[in-house]
């Protein structure tokens, strides 16, 4: 899980670390497609995965945090966002019930275009012409990765519906966030939040399938796995990095997470992507870069300034979480 932290490192050895920290998170969070996929194949339905998940992610970061006890006004608002966030995971779990955990990567990374025309329908951000055509290039893209599909491969149209449900919903959390969760620290936002899923979770699952797993071994080992290294590991890593190097740095590595999904998705799953798709993958991730050159430019120019001895600089750029 994403979240909020105030200061960036700007020396060289708290860099280096950092982005070794971010690298870390890309791998941890683009296994979770191949370990969901893993876990159906052994039998493990949706929601008692996400209701485990979300248990063992809430236990582990609250024996990690450290601190005084939130505020119960702040912690409601917490729990609201966190509401929001977890249909995103049901929507993002359904999509892999249905297609390809390569595809669904894609079309979830539209998300950050969605973000950009939310936040400017919400009054926070300035809708410009650079983000209108991001947009459109980033849903040609979603839509050749959606109908190009190999002859005698086609591709759910309800796991396309679920994968875009999911880039919505968490693009919606985003804003919240941006809105409401500003100046929360990231672990305690990562509590609350694996808090509010793992009780809808629960709940669904309790009136639903219920919350037993298959006894495979192996069906146990990866549930419990997703609970541990594409939500705890993977969240601790990039918030710890992201103190070191920024939100705006981080989220551009964060970026390769895809790309980790598809080689592993080939290499583990036998997944493989049509002309079409691969030109939709350009697409989709060409429009995220594009959208955001003005920001790594200005980045850019701001790491060139000499910065005073000792200062550490404050960077207000906030992220989601998955």
């Amino acid at each position: 899980m994403r979240g909020y932290l105030p200061t960036v490192d700007r020396t060289a050895p708290g860099e280096a670390r950092g982005l070794a920290l971010i690298v870390v998170s890309t791998l941890a969070y683009g296994v979770l497609p191949i370990l969901g996929k893993i876990a159906y194949a052994d039998g493990v339905a949706p929601l008692p995965l996400l209701a485990w998940r979300y248990l063992i992610a809430a236990l582990l970061i609250a024996l990690l945090l450290r601190g005084p006890q939130t505020p119960l006004r702040d912690r409601l608002r917490l729990w609201g966002i966190g509401s929001v966030f977890v249909l995103n995971s049901i929507a993002y779990f359904r999509a892999l019930q249905a297609v390809p955990a390569s595809v669904v990567a894609l079309l979830l990374y539209s998300y950050p275009v969605m973000v950009t025309l939310l936040a400017a329908l919400a009054g926070l951000e300035r809708l410009t012409a650079r983000s209108l055509l991001a947009a459109a290039a980033a849903f040609g893209g979603c839509a050749l990765t959606a109908v190009g599909a190999r002859p005698g491969a086609p591709v759910s149209t309800s796991g396309i519906a679920w994968a875009l449900t999911a880039a919505f919903v968490y693009a919606s959390y985003i804003v919240l966030s941006g809105r409401f969760g500003t100046g929360v620290p990231a672990r305690v936002l990562a509590l609350h939040l694996a808090q509010a899923s793992a009780v809808v979770c629960t709940g669904l699952a309790l009136a639903g399938p219920g919350m037993a797993l298959p006894p495979s071994p192996r069906a146990w080992l990866t549930v419990a796995a997703i609970g541990v290294v594409p939500t705890v590991v993977a969240s601790i890593t990039f918030l710890a990095g992201m103190t070191l190097v920024g939100p705006t740095r981080a989220s551009v590595l964060a970026s390769l997470e895809v790309i980790v999904t598809l080689g592993l998705a080939f290499v583990l799953l036998g997944e493989r992507l049509s002309a079409w798709q691969w030109a939709g993958a350009l697409l989709i991730l060409g429009a995220v870069a594009w959208q955001n050159l003005g920001t790594l430019r200005a980045l850019a120019a701001r790491r060139r300034a000499p910065a005073p001895p000792g200062r550490r600089v404050r960077d207000r750029t906030s992220l989601g979480a998955r």
